[in-house]
């Protein structure tokens, strides 16, 4: 345990690393309506009926939801709710899959051992790991599109990734060099 301990930064470097990897990989199928007599042109495949998905990264997920939390916010200011308030928050929440990079970073550059910035950053990754898996789950749990689940593989990574640096920020944190420190 020692080792992970001294090496720290170069955990947390491979964390943000897998982070930007998962990220490129695909995340979510951006629905296309082709009927089914004709087939679908890879990358894309067929999802059911005469639907076929495209695999959308992450990257192209998250810019899809900041893009509509623009267009919802843009909404509310001139007094129009355009969408149910269950998809606003979800779009809030949304933000949370990408905080723990930042909070990573953070430690990165700081490179303390303030046990409230470990703390933060092991609350963020549980917090993402959760919901990356929820979104995972709530994209497959219907009948056509479960037997795609392999498909992807970025979200796959990133709750790899998630679930390693959880157990390795609860490692770090548990250490005696962190814990005598009391910041």
């Amino acid at each position: 345990m020692s080792f992970v301990i001294k090496n720290k930064v170069v955990w947390r470097t491979l964390a943000l690393v897998l982070f930007l990897v998962s990220m490129l990989g695909p995340w979510a199928f951006d629905l296309l309506n082709v009927p089914a007599q004709y087939s679908c042109n890879r990358p894309s495949v067929r999802l059911y009926g005469d639907f076929c998905g495209y695999p959308m990264s992450g990257f192209q997920a998250f810019l899809g939801v900041v893009t509509q939390l623009f267009f919802v916010l843009g909404g509310l200011a001139k007094g129009s709710l355009a969408m149910p308030i269950s998809e606003l928050i979800f779009l809030l929440f949304s933000w949370l899959i990408v905080l723990p990079f930042f909070s990573t970073v953070l430690l990165l550059i700081w490179n303390t051992n303030s046990r409230r910035l470990q703390i933060l950053n092991l609350v963020l990754w549980g917090i993402a790991c959760f919901l990356a898996l929820t979104a995972f789950y709530l994209q497959t749990n219907r009948d056509q599109l479960a037997h795609l689940a392999y498909l992807l593989w970025g979200i796959w990574l990133y709750l790899l990734g998630a679930i390693s640096t959880i157990i390795f920020e609860f490692l770090v944190l548990r250490s005696p060099a962190v814990s005598g420190t009391g910041k």
